[in-house]
């Protein structure tokens, strides 16, 4: 599994530049840490029911610790 999506990575993804990548760092922090989330669920291939099952998984273990 992958744990980081590089700028290069993202921009690939979503057919920006880099260099735009690089700028939503400073413009657009809400929207670039969207974007990395989106991106990072794209390459490790998982969509919203594998997102609510490891929610799920989560909630289980804080209650069994």
């Amino acid at each position: 599994m992958k744990h980081k999506v590089t700028n290069k990575e993202l921009a690939l993804l979503v057919g920006k530049s880099e260099q735009t990548i690089k700028g939503w760092k400073a413009r657009f922090p809400e929207l670039l840490e969207i974007a990395r989330l989106g991106a990072l669920c794209k390459v490790n291939n998982l969509d919203s029911k594998k997102i609510i099952k490891l929610s799920e998984l989560q909630e289980v273990i804080k209650t069994k610790e």
